[in-house]
Protein backbone atom coordinates (compact mmCIF):
# COMPACT_ATOMS: atom_id res chain seq x y z
CA UNK A 1 0.00 0.00 0.00
CA UNK A 2 1.55 3.43 -0.91
CA UNK A 3 2.09 5.89 1.55
CA UNK A 4 0.21 9.37 0.65
CA UNK A 5 2.78 12.19 1.08
CA UNK A 6 1.44 15.41 2.89
CA UNK A 7 0.21 18.22 0.83
CA UNK A 8 2.45 20.94 1.18
CA UNK A 9 1.25 24.34 1.57
CA UNK A 10 2.02 26.68 -1.15
CA UNK A 11 4.79 29.51 -0.58
CA UNK A 12 1.89 32.45 -1.27
CA UNK A 13 -0.36 30.80 1.04
CA UNK A 14 2.28 31.01 3.81
CA UNK A 15 3.16 34.44 3.01
CA UNK A 16 -0.44 35.22 3.47
CA UNK A 17 -0.43 33.42 6.93
CA UNK A 18 2.47 35.34 7.71
CA UNK A 19 1.30 38.69 7.06
CA UNK A 20 -1.76 37.95 9.03
CA UNK A 21 0.47 37.01 11.88
CA UNK A 22 2.30 40.17 11.61
CA UNK A 23 -0.86 42.25 11.22
CA UNK A 24 -2.11 40.31 14.41
CA UNK A 25 0.78 40.70 16.21
CA UNK A 26 1.88 44.84 15.46
CA UNK A 27 -1.90 45.40 16.77
CA UNK A 28 -1.22 43.74 19.85
CA UNK A 29 2.09 45.10 20.43
CA UNK A 30 1.97 48.30 19.11
CA UNK A 31 1.35 50.32 22.18
CA UNK A 32 3.56 48.42 24.16
CA UNK A 33 6.07 48.87 21.21
CA UNK A 34 5.20 53.42 20.60
CA UNK A 35 6.99 55.85 22.99
CA UNK A 36 4.73 56.70 26.67
CA UNK A 37 4.16 60.14 25.18
CA UNK A 38 2.56 58.94 22.33
CA UNK A 39 0.46 56.78 23.83
CA UNK A 40 -0.72 59.07 25.91
CA UNK A 41 -1.60 61.38 23.26
CA UNK A 42 -3.37 58.39 21.15
CA UNK A 43 -5.61 58.05 24.81
CA UNK A 44 -5.90 61.43 25.16
CA UNK A 45 -7.53 61.43 21.61
CA UNK A 46 -9.50 58.35 21.95
CA UNK A 47 -11.26 60.23 25.26
CA UNK A 48 -11.21 63.51 23.04
CA UNK A 49 -13.81 62.09 20.68
CA UNK A 50 -15.92 60.15 22.88
CA UNK A 51 -16.66 63.73 24.04
CA UNK A 52 -17.56 65.73 20.88
CA UNK A 53 -21.18 65.29 21.20
CA UNK A 54 -22.88 68.00 22.87
CA UNK A 55 -25.00 66.84 25.72
CA UNK A 56 -26.34 68.31 29.23
CA UNK A 57 -23.79 67.75 32.07
CA UNK A 58 -21.96 64.37 32.05
CA UNK A 59 -23.57 61.55 34.76
CA UNK A 60 -21.29 58.86 36.26
CA UNK A 61 -21.71 56.40 33.17
CA UNK A 62 -20.12 59.08 31.13
CA UNK A 63 -16.72 60.29 33.11
CA UNK A 64 -16.29 56.68 33.38
CA UNK A 65 -16.40 56.01 30.00
CA UNK A 66 -13.80 58.72 29.55
CA UNK A 67 -11.64 57.54 32.17
CA UNK A 68 -11.55 53.48 30.68
CA UNK A 69 -9.58 55.25 27.48
CA UNK A 70 -6.98 55.35 30.32
CA UNK A 71 -6.98 51.55 31.07
CA UNK A 72 -2.87 50.97 31.81
CA UNK A 73 -2.86 54.58 34.00
CA UNK A 74 -4.39 55.94 37.38
CA UNK A 75 -6.19 58.37 36.21
CA UNK A 76 -9.37 60.77 37.61
CA UNK A 77 -11.78 62.13 35.41
CA UNK A 78 -13.54 65.85 36.75
CA UNK A 79 -16.05 68.04 35.01
CA UNK A 80 -17.03 70.68 37.46
CA UNK A 81 -16.31 73.42 35.08
CA UNK A 82 -18.26 71.38 32.24
CA UNK A 83 -18.58 71.38 29.39
CA UNK A 84 -14.56 71.46 30.07
CA UNK A 85 -13.39 68.11 31.19
CA UNK A 86 -10.16 67.50 32.86
CA UNK A 87 -8.28 64.40 33.52
CA UNK A 88 -5.58 64.02 35.93
CA UNK A 89 -2.76 60.85 35.13
CA UNK A 90 -1.38 60.01 38.17
CA UNK A 91 2.06 59.13 38.98
CA UNK A 92 4.28 59.44 36.17
CA UNK A 93 7.75 58.60 36.26
CA UNK A 94 10.23 61.69 35.00
CA UNK A 95 10.51 59.79 31.46
CA UNK A 96 7.18 59.58 30.93
CA UNK A 97 6.24 63.23 32.06
CA UNK A 98 8.93 64.84 29.55
CA UNK A 99 7.42 62.53 26.69
CA UNK A 100 4.08 63.34 26.84
CA UNK A 101 4.74 66.98 27.75
CA UNK A 102 6.54 67.02 24.06
CA UNK A 103 4.18 64.58 22.69
CA UNK A 104 0.75 65.99 24.11
CA UNK A 105 0.88 69.55 24.81
CA UNK A 106 -1.80 70.50 22.62
CA UNK A 107 -4.15 68.54 20.13
CA UNK A 108 -6.97 70.51 17.94
CA UNK A 109 -9.54 69.06 16.95
CA UNK A 110 -13.53 69.43 17.42
CA UNK A 111 -12.36 68.91 21.30
CA UNK A 112 -9.53 70.81 21.98
CA UNK A 113 -6.62 68.44 24.54
CA UNK A 114 -4.44 71.52 26.30
CA UNK A 115 -1.96 70.60 29.23
CA UNK A 116 -2.10 72.60 32.06
CA UNK A 117 1.50 73.35 33.57
CA UNK A 118 4.33 71.42 32.52
CA UNK A 119 5.47 73.82 29.56
CA UNK A 120 8.95 72.55 29.42
CA UNK A 121 10.14 69.20 29.70
CA UNK A 122 12.36 70.55 32.69
CA UNK A 123 9.55 70.76 34.79
CA UNK A 124 9.22 67.38 35.14
CA UNK A 125 9.82 66.02 39.11
CA UNK A 126 10.73 62.20 40.06
CA UNK A 127 6.75 61.40 40.01
CA UNK A 128 3.96 63.57 38.13
CA UNK A 129 0.32 64.27 38.15
CA UNK A 130 -0.34 65.98 34.71
CA UNK A 131 -4.09 67.36 33.91
CA UNK A 132 -5.22 67.75 30.51
CA UNK A 133 -8.54 70.38 30.10
CA UNK A 134 -10.40 69.00 27.42
CA UNK A 135 -12.31 72.10 25.63
CA UNK A 136 -15.12 71.65 23.12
Amino acid sequence: MARERPRRVPWSMRAILALGFVVALGGALGPALQSPGKAIRGELESAAAGLRSARPAPDEAALRRVRDHFPRRAATVEARAWPQVAVTLHNLPRDTCRDAARAARRIEGLVVVELERYRTADECGATNDMTWRFMP
